[in-house]
């Protein structure tokens, strides 16, 4: 390794954790939010000044020139997949502490693996279709379902998490001529039109003071996890930075309890362990085997 990848690397950490915990941030605002307005309303208030922002940033760096672009299928596709998973994600929120959401998402490259493996995109071995098996065995211990079944919000944090998955293998389809921004927008634009959508079965309450205060709060911060995670992939190789994805965890974890004095049961805490654990043993694995690939060719 180069020292300048070293450099870009060591960057690329430091831009993923502040990622990470800006998102944090803005989950934590939307629960708030999601506690006395509907959804949709914040949504589509988010997704408008959220939109707003964005536009401004384009006009600056030209990269509204390119906006033609996010017409193309898969901008629009990823953009259907975001909003999609706002609406069911922000809803599992409501109901839900913040970090046994947060953690349940962290599956999602134990999800892609899976579906790597039975679309026979690639092959998978044993190891980590261990580590697939206990990080479900995780999300069980977080979820836990009683003999009536599982509770409806968990169901939709678990279907938040498929979801992202389909998100995440949406953007590897966009053409990398598209800016980042432009994807960004099309997303905001997406979750607005959804919002708006859904609001024609919610009965709204117009925002006051501290709502109107976290909404704009909320626009700023997913713009910011947005843009950290876009540098944290610039430049940097994914199998150093990918693990520091995981620090949405502890984030979540602190502000739960700060705000509200949520802490996780013991079986809970035990199968986030074992989420956050697979998962990373699982990335470690991918990287040991695109590097013996590597050095075969």
């Amino acid at each position: 390794m180069t020292m300048q990848q070293g450099n870009n690397n060591r960057r690329g950490m430091v831009a993923m954790i502040a990622a990470m915990a800006a998102f944090a941030v803005n989950d934590a605002m939307m629960k708030y939010l999601a506690a006395e307005l509907p959804v949709s309303e914040i949504m589509l208030l988010r997704g408008v000044v959220a939109a707003v922002l964005i536009s401004g940033v384009m006009w600056r760096t030209g990269d509204m020139a390119h906006f033609h672009e996010a017409r193309r299928g898969p901008v629009l596709l990823r953009a259907f997949f975001e909003a999609a998973v706002t609406i069911v994600y922000v809803t599992a929120l409501r109901s839900l502490p913040l970090a046994l959401v947060t953690s349940i998402l962290q599956a999602t490259p134990l999800i892609m693996t899976a579906m790597a493996a039975i679309w026979g995109r690639e092959t998978v071995g044993w190891r980590r279709w261990c580590a697939v098996a206990i990080g479900f065995v995780g999300i069980l211990l977080i979820a836990q379902p009683t003999p009536q079944g599982l509770e409806p919000a968990m169901g939709l944090a678990l279907l938040a998490a498929f979801l992202v998955t389909f998100r995440d293998l949406s953007t590897r389809l966009v053409p990398p001529r598209v800016p980042s921004l432009v994807i960004v927008l099309a997303a905001s634009l997406g979750s607005t039109a959804a919002g708006g959508v859904a609001a024609l079965t919610e009965v709204w309450a117009w925002p006051v003071g501290l709502q109107w205060f976290l909404i704009c709060a909320a626009a700023v911060t997913v713009l910011a996890g947005n843009l950290f995670i876009t540098i944290a992939f610039r430049g940097t190789e994914v199998s150093a930075v990918s693990p520091f994805r995981y620090a949405a965890v502890p984030f979540a974890l602190l502000i739960g309890f700060l705000v509200w004095r949520d802490v996780p049961n013991d079986l809970a805490s035990c199968g986030i362990a074992m989420v956050v654990g697979a998962g990373l043993y699982a990335m470690h694995r991918e990287t040991l085997r695109l590097r013996v690939g590597h050095s075969r060719s």
